[in-house]
């Protein structure tokens, strides 16, 4: 008459394998298909960053170098 044998523990119930592997089965396959969703994103994101723009690149102004000369004067 005691409750507790009546009560089924988790290693009493018997599993079937099939479903065990065909959820971590789905659970793989949404975790791989979040992977490949981020990296297309990624790879669209980056093919707009590098993009090749028509347009020609403006200069800074007339007559300005973007190189600079040393402090030091090289010619001694």
């Amino acid at each position: 008459m005691n409750a507790h044998n009546d009560v089924k523990r988790p290693s009493d119930q018997s599993l079937d394998a099939r479903l065990v592997l065909a959820a971590a089965q789905l659970r793989v396959d949404f975790l791989v298909a979040r992977w490949l969703e981020r990296c297309a994103t990624n790879a669209e994101v980056a093919q707009r960053w590098f993009k090749t723009d028509p347009k020609p690149i403006p200069e800074f102004g007339m007559g300005v170098s973007l190189l600079v000369s040393p402090p030091w004067d090289e010619s001694r």
